[in-house]
């Protein structure tokens, strides 16, 4: 049991340092978006729309899963599925299948490991 605890904390760290970073990575180009001088950006039909907002629930999943594994994993993971049903284009997009994923799935095999532990931990 201890052993399981130990690999489930190393998971949630690797899945913590990464999403941090992919989370520090999108809100620099967000606020780069938002604040710069570029003209001709936005949205411009539905599809782009729906596009985005599966994106940033994907990355809203991030920041939740700082604090509650399995409900940032899956907003990770349904943002994502979301993403690639209307754009089905980025399902081989490296940089989505193996930058925004992988710490989704490790939240939610993080979850998995320890969601019947808290009663055993009080017990100790």
């Amino acid at each position: 049991m201890k052993n399981q605890k130990k690999s489930a904390d190393i998971i949630r760290w690797i899945a913590r340092i990464w999403g941090t970073a992919i989370l520090v990575f999108v809100l620099v180009f967000l606020f780069a978006d938002i604040f710069g001088t570029e003209k001709g950006g936005g949205i411009r039909d539905v599809k782009e729309a729906i596009s985005a907002i599966t994106g940033i629930i994907a990355i809203i999943g991030l920041g939740i899963a700082l604090k509650w594994e399995g409900l940032g994993g899956l907003l990770i993971i349904a943002g994502l599925t979301g993403l690639f049903i209307v754009r089905f284009d980025l399902s081989s997009n490296p940089y989505i299948i193996g930058g925004i994923a992988p710490p989704g799935i490790l939240y939610l095999v993080y979850w998995y490991l320890t969601k019947g532990q808290v009663k055993t931990d009080e017990k100790e």
